[in-house]
């Protein structure tokens, strides 16, 4: 089939196409996707497409039966593998990446460029000379910054938590 043909027929069976999918899935972006894919696989193919109108929409529809059969099959498999994930993850809301809700507040709480440092040099694991080059800044000054941090980070804990989350505040922002 010519381009412009195939193109006049797919351009016409774009909405049968996505109420064919609507009907399907659940999820309407998930549907204008497969329409999407659809479109691109009939026109990546157009001349095996027939000549025939409808013999083109039968082609076409096939082509979408087989888009909906993949994506089935791979919504299967991703709902699968977020059961086995579920399975093997600390449902504990608490904690996240190993750090507690409370500290992780605590931080987000600092002025910006605190809290990116205390990130920086706590969590991502740069030295206090890495993290400075990171946020240009001088090294003598981003350890007047990191030590400001700690002290509001270990104060704003106090009050959150007594002394017990004050410990944990020593081991989580100690580089």
């Amino acid at each position: 089939m010519r381009d412009a043909d195939a193109e006049r027929v797919l351009t016409d069976l774009a909405p049968s196409l996505l109420a064919f999918f609507r009907r399907r899935v659940t999820d309407s972006e998930d549907a204008a996707d497969l329409v999407n894919e659809t479109i691109i696989a009939a026109w990546r193919s157009a001349q095996r497409m027939p000549a025939d109108d409808e013999q083109a929409r039968m082609w076409v529809f096939g082509v979408a039966r087989n888009m909906l059969r993949h994506h089935d099959r791979s919504k299967s498999r991703r709902d699968a593998l977020t059961l086995r994930l579920a399975s093997t993850l600390d449902p504990s809301p608490w904690v996240h990446d190993g750090v507690s809700v409370e500290v992780r507040a605590a931080v987000d709480a600092l002025p910006e460029d605190l809290g990116e440092l205390i990130r920086l040099v706590h969590w991502d694991g740069f030295s206090l000379e890495q993290a400075a080059v990171l946020m240009g800044v001088a090294s003598s000054t981003i350890r007047t910054r990191h030590a400001r941090a700690k002290e509001l980070l270990r104060a704003a804990l106090s009050e959150v938590g007594g002394s017990a989350e004050a410990a944990k505040t020593e081991s989580a922002v100690r580089p």
